[in-house]
């Protein structure tokens, strides 16, 4: 009889980004060894965008209003040594993990290594550095649930073409000001490209932004904000001729789809975490303190809420952009 094949446990916890960042890990071992056992081990909230992932065969859901209990640290540990696995990739140095990691008890642990490129590609190089005879995927890969894309594909057929989808953020994203764009300029963005490309945009957000993002809606603008699921999300920006959006986990997600997808980015830099793959586009302003990764801006003033690092990319730029895209 032949070696069993290897069983291998990816664990990313969060945040949404990074999770979909982590599956290229999971597509290139599968592309080159289709009979090994590759699970993920992330919270129930994110879980749902990986299920139908065709290079993920099993999912452990983290419960994360039980992440301060021992009992169900312990009790997860026990669960994962039962797996038996030769491999589990711990991705994030954080004690949690390292301690799920040591009671899964494999026969190998592999840390996250450190790239001068994307994020994205320090997952992978951190599964080349014991696999390497894998190659890097060009894209990334997301599956949406079946039904809720029938869903979504039933509700676009009543709004013309083509379809626009805003990730505009909102309030909630305050304790990372670097990444939020002026509202009256998605407002004045959204009348601009409706004036050239006519057809819907979307606006993609929580229901907690739902009340924010009420400025933009109009005849042609429809606030989805609040009303799917992650996974719901999911195939919703599946379906979009182009995502705008600035430094968010959905963001990856829809980039992930494979679809154009355009991110807004001041704070954080697009040397690591741009859109991955020919369709990921980004535009930064030419600001002297851009890309700081600061939470909180020192140059914002009392009661600001948008930085100038996001201020400083203007409505022009992304017009601009979107038909360099298009064309």
């Amino acid at each position: 009889m032949g070696k069993k094949p290897k069983k291998i446990l990816i664990m990313r916890l969060g945040a949404i980004g990074d999770v979909v960042h982590t599956t290229i890990i999971a597509q290139a071992i599968k592309k080159s060894h289709p009979d090994w056992i590759i699970d993920y081990l992330t919270q129930s909230e994110i879980a749902p965008i990986l299920e139908n992932n065709p290079y993920i065969d099993n999912i452990h859901k983290w419960d994360t209003s039980k992440r301060k209990s021992i009992k169900y640290l312990m009790s997860t540990g026990i669960e994962l040594l039962k797996q038996r696995y030769d491999v589990v990739f711990c991705l994030t140095y954080a004690i949690r993990n390292f301690l799920l990691s040591i009671m899964s008890f494999p026969k190998q642990i592999v840390l996250r290594k450190y790239t001068k490129g994307l994020w994205v590609e320090d997952f992978f190089e951190s599964a080349k550095s014991i696999f390497p005879e894998i190659k890097k995927p060009k894209t990334l890969c997301l599956v949406p649930n079946k039904k809720q894309l029938l869903e979504v594909k039933e509700r676009l057929k009543k709004y013309p073409k083509p379809h626009i989808m805003f990730i505009a953020g909102g309030d909630t994203d305050s304790h990372r000001q670097g990444r939020i764009w002026n509202i009256d300029k998605w407002k004045e963005l959204s009348e601009e490209l409706l004036k050239i490309y006519g057809g819907t945009i979307f606006v993609c957000g929580s229901k907690w932004e739902k009340k924010y993002h009420q400025i933009l809606e109009n005849d042609n603008v429809v606030i989805t904000s609040g009303d799917y699921s992650l996974s719901g999300t999911s195939a919703l920006l599946s379906q979009a001729d182009i995502v705008i959006s600035g430094d968010t986990g959905t963001l990856h997600i829809a980039s992930a789809h494979n679809v154009k997808t355009l991110a807004l980015l001041g704070s954080t830099s697009p040397d690591k975490i741009k859109p991955y793959g020919e369709n990921g586009h980004y535009i930064s302003a030419n600001t002297g303190c851009k890309y700081c990764w600061q939470k909180k801006c020192k140059y914002l003033k009392n009661g600001g809420k948008y930085t100038p690092c996001m201020e400083n990319i203007t409505v022009s730029m992304v017009l601009d952009k979107v038909k360099e895209i298009f064309d």
